[in-house]
């Protein structure tokens, strides 16, 4: 039996630290790299729909946990 990870909410502050790049860990996979090289600059712009990227990157780890699990577990321990 495999346990069911919780992936947080939009809202929480873990995800806008991330696209601010306050918090810049070190990505293991490299699709992830790629995504948060483009939304991190598009986070920065003045007219940034910020709700609408954090919900990208949250379907990233919803859609991509299997390989990005080590990252996700380095983001939400806040060992990032």
């Amino acid at each position: 039996m495999t346990a069911t990870i919780e992936i947080p909410p939009s809202g929480d502050m873990r995800w806008h630290r991330l696209l601010s790049g306050e918090v810049r860990p070190t990505y293991k996979c490299l699709a992830l790299r790629i995504l948060m090289i483009r939304l991190t600059h598009a986070y920065d712009r003045p007219d940034a729909d910020r709700p609408a990227l954090v919900e990208e990157l949250r379907k990233f780890f919803h859609d991509n946990l299997r390989f990005a699990r080590d990252d996700f577990a380095t983001i939400v321990q806040g060992a990032a």
